[in-house]
């Protein structure tokens, strides 16, 4: 017992961050089926235009969780970047979602609804959530410093010279010119 909770102790940030990313994950899973199968019953034959829309519309999901809950701890990069950052990484994650899409109606001739589900979430969604999460963590919401690491660095406090030296000055007082001296 006592190596499994050393292993938990061990990885219990990262599987406290695995959990959040999933949770999120599954919330955009269902609004990303819901959307996608809403708009095939809306819309047949339009199978590929409605994972692009039901991924968009999961992706700005998906932004909101894990941006304030899943990596609310995460030193924020500029708001602007993060987001663009984001929204490249889910763009090329549908892309490989889509591509299964394609692949089954297209290349296999399957485009009923179980058949591109099939495609979409047996598929292509698990390849796309590995790329998003080693993608978030690596790029949208990385580690910041630490708050002790953050600030003027140690060297900046440090004094050139150490205590004892002739040329060392202490804090606040001015050093006085060395009068040049030459010998001729």
């Amino acid at each position: 017992m006592t190596v499994v909770r050393s292993l938990y102790n061990r990885f219990e940030h990262l599987v406290h961050e695995l959990s959040k990313f999933g949770t999120v994950g599954a919330i955009a899973l269902v609004v990303n089926m819901g959307v996608f199968n809403a708009f095939l019953f809306a819309v047949p034959g339009k199978q590929i235009v409605a994972k692009v829309v039901s991924t968009v519309v999961a992706t700005c999901v998906a932004y909101v969780g894990n941006r304030y809950w899943t990596y609310k701890d995460r030193d924020k990069i500029d708001r602007g970047r993060e987001m663009l950052f984001f929204f490249v990484i889910n763009g090329v994650a549908m892309v490989i979602e889509v591509m299964f899409v394609f692949i089954s109606k297209y290349g296999l001739g399957r485009d009923g609804t179980l058949a591109v589900n099939v495609a979409s979430y047996v598929f292509g969604l698990p390849l796309g959530m590995l790329f998003r999460l080693y993608c978030y963590r690596t790029f949208v919401f990385p580690e910041g410093m630490a708050e002790e690491e953050v600030g003027v660095p140690a060297a900046a406090h440090t004094p050139l010279y150490p205590v004892g030296h002739p040329l060392h000055v202490p804090h606040g007082h001015r050093q006085q010119p060395v009068p040049e001296t030459a010998s001729r």
